[in-house]
């Protein structure tokens, strides 16, 4: 679960449009989804359940956490992580407390309404081994450096591992933003912006020139990229459950 949530807290899994966050807070009321919250100055989350959302008043209602040291924490004025799940989304937010309540006879907390909610689908979790005759050679198009070449290891919704010999003119660094990706995926072709996400020294690799493994994320996938990525991830994942490869 913290990897989930360090995963889901950031800026590319916000929601831009408030209707949209709205609607997925009030799924999470509808269908009474248990809450996981957890004070950001602690790792062990607390057990809740969102209750009620108000935008219009600038609060939501979540009831009180359990065990009740929870509770104290917040009192105290410590801000916390809420992740919940509702029709195959994880959907989550930050926030902090305004006033212990009741609700409907109960003990509540009222918390203020998130300045950013954020989701995941859990199809975007798997990841894959690729077919080799399903991914072709996969080209990363650099800012001021030769483009670089490199084979896909494995896929998921959000981003690519793969393997590439070091450059020759410029190190690859963590964090730098590639101006294009571009590779095929079962016949399609693809391309848009990534990141580099971490580099690793490849295993054995004894190579005049060294490999290298990179994790790279997707970064402004069209919507149409982004779904034909998740399709692929989910057929693949039932090609290797079937033959007993995972």
């Amino acid at each position: 679960m913290q990897d989930l949530a360090a995963r889901l807290f950031r800026d590319e899994f916000s929601i831009r449009s408030q209707a949209k966050a709205e609607h997925l807070l009030n799924r999470l009321v509808a269908g009474h989804e248990l809450l996981s919250a957890t004070p950001l100055d602690e790792q062990t989350p607390y057990a809740s359940m969102l209750l009620a959302v108000d935008r219009p008043r600038g609060h939501l209602i979540v009831d009180e956490l359990n065990p009740d040291r929870g509770n104290i924490r917040l009192a105290q004025g410590m801000p916390m992580s809420c992740l919940g799940r509702a029709d195959g989304v994880y959907v989550g937010f930050r926030s902090h407390l305004l006033e212990r309540v009741a609700w409907e006879g109960y003990g509540a907390l009222r918390i203020a309404y998130p300045d950013k909610v954020q989701y995941l689908q859990r199809r975007a979790l798997l990841r894959v081994v690729a077919s080799a005759t399903d991914v072709g050679q996969v080209e990363l198009v650099r800012r001021g450096a030769r483009t670089v070449f490199g084979q896909c290891l494995d896929l998921s919704g959000s981003g690519m591992r793969i393997r590439i010999a070091s450059p020759t003119d410029f190190a690859m660094t963590e964090g730098e933003v590639l101006q294009q990706m571009r590779f095929s995926l079962a016949g399609s072709e693809m391309q848009c912006e990534a990141q580099v996400r971490f580099i690793r020294q490849a295993r054995g690799a004894r190579e005049r020139l060294p490999q290298r493994t990179l994790g790279l994320r997707f970064m402004d996938l069209p919507p149409a990229l982004e779904q034909r990525i998740l399709s692929y991830v989910q057929r693949r994942d039932r090609e290797l459950l079937r033959d007993g490869r995972l």
